[in-house]
């Protein structure tokens, strides 16, 4: 379904527009919500964001209508809600830690590692939107959600066997990408 036909729905009926929206853009809003909160809300923060997502988008195309590119504006909305929700989490999150002056507060978690993994997972989710459509969806959905090629292929509307060979090349061509950036291993 192209953005003007999803206009017209719109235009014809709010409801069958809403839905047609919801259906072609659910996966996508879920892929940039996930990969944004993921390890830092509960999956019932993270399902309240794409529903705020959503919300927020049929308000905005009841009142306006997007000349430009759909994808983009759903996109920012979504990046942007996400990162409400993260700040949401974070500031309600926060725990207070009495420390007694003879005792010694030691972390156990190692922050180097920690933080050396935060920053690989950064470049490699941004490596992975480079990928461009729908390879960067086939791969959050194969590696990230560990959907099969036949679930997959009905979510990007291609066969199985497509999906698997459209996976191998982006898995080739996510390595070149990861290597250019100095990541080796």
């Amino acid at each position: 379904m192209t953005d003007n036909e999803l206009r017209q729905m719109f235009k014809n009926g709010p409801e069958k527009g809403q839905r047609a929206f919801y259906d072609k853009y659910f996966n996508y809003v879920y892929t940039i919500v996930f990969a944004r909160l993921k390890g830092i809300a509960e999956k019932e923060d993270i399902d309240e964001c794409v529903g705020d997502v959503f919300a927020h988008c049929f308000i905005y195309l009841d009142k306006n209508e997007i000349d430009g590119n759909m994808k983009a504006f759903v996109a920012s909305v979504a990046r942007r809600r996400a990162i409400d929700t993260y700040r949401k989490v974070v500031r309600y999150s926060a725990h207070n830690v009495p420390i007694d002056e003879n005792e010694e507060f030691v972390s156990e978690e190692n922050i180097v590692e920690k933080a050396e993994k935060t920053e690989l997972r950064s470049i490699l989710y941004k490596k992975i939107d480079e990928l461009g459509e729908p390879e960067s969806t086939i791969i959050m959905q194969k590696y990230f959600f560990g959907r099969t090629s036949k679930e997959i292929a009905d979510i990007v509307s291609m066969s199985a066997d497509n999906v698997r060979a459209r996976c191998s090349r982006a898995v080739k061509k996510l390595k070149d990408m990861l290597v250019q950036v100095g990541y080796t291993r």
